[in-house]
């Protein structure tokens, strides 16, 4: 089976789930259960992507208590031209917060990953991943921000920060309400890798040989802009969610410190029904 190298970003889950949920940050309800189906037109790793074009579908379930404290969970499967088949499934645990004035709202999350082992996947090395998002909102913008930290051999860290600005439609029948979303917000991170070369080695001037030498690199940079317009529709218990993006790759790093990894420019669409009780 022809090598599949890219997942959804692993903090996408947790972005996904938590705007899902921003209306429903501590109610007077003692306990929330949410339950429904997610899908992704085309995974990528913030625009990075493998000559497949994978897609996803990822049931989800979850529950929220009156005092903000959290637990998620999603099952992944993936499809292609190759296969479609069970990939992972993700547990996230965390306590969303607010203000009295509820104009700045966040969460503190911790997950876990699960991924099957004959899923060969870039993000299937990162074993858990915590972190922290915040959003501030006024009559004009959200302003929305947060950080993470990914664990596998090694530790790496990103950041994010964005703004958006939503309008309320109510329909004329008074059946449900749509809201819609346009976003633009940009991703950092860091990128570690090894690289090894030959270098010369000379003896009094004199070339003598060369040897491999490699060395480990870390930069935390810019890793790719994205506008997004997410359109919600609420009636009752129901909310459909469908978000069209547009991903603009940026400082793509191979595995092997060059630059030659392909991350175009990318359009998806990320889609839901969600249902909570």
């Amino acid at each position: 089976m022809k090598k599949v190298i890219t997942l959804f970003p692993l903090v996408f889950i947790c972005f996904l789930i938590q705007a899902q949920q921003a209306d429903s940050v501590p109610s007077e309800k003692k306990v929330t259960f949410t339950t429904g189906v997610g899908f992704n037109s085309n995974l990528n790793y913030y625009g990075r992507t493998d000559s497949l074009k994978n897609q996803a579908i990822y049931p989800f379930a979850g529950i929220t208590l009156h005092n903000g404290l959290y637990l998620f969970t999603n099952i992944i499967f993936i499809n292609n031209a190759m296969a479609t088949t069970y990939a992972a499934t993700t547990l996230e645990a965390g306590y969303k917060f607010k203000n009295k004035k509820e104009n700045w709202k966040g969460n503190i999350f911790g997950s876990r990953f699960f991924y099957t082992a004959d899923v060969n996947l870039v993000q299937s090395v990162v074993k858990e991943q915590a972190g922290i998002n915040l959003s501030n909102s006024n009559k004009v913008l959200s302003v929305n921000g947060g950080a993470d930290a990914k664990f596998s051999n090694q530790t790496d860290f990103g950041a994010y920060a964005g703004v958006n600005h939503a309008f309320r439609i109510d329909p004329v029948s008074k059946k449900g309400v749509l809201v819609i979303t346009p976003s633009a917000y940009s991703y950092f991170g860091t990128q570690r890798f090894s690289k090894t070369y030959m270098q010369e080695k000379r003896l009094l001037l004199i070339p003598v040989g060369s040897q491999a030498v490699t060395q480990n690199s870390s930069r935390f940079s810019l890793m790719s802009y994205e506008l997004s317009c997410p359109v919600i529709y609420g009636y009752g218990k129901m909310n459909i969610i469908v978000t069209p993006a547009y991903v603009i790759p940026q400082n793509v790093i191979a595995a092997n410190g060059s630059s030659s990894q392909k991350a175009d420019n990318l359009f998806y669409t990320t889609a839901a029904v969600r249902f909570d009780f």
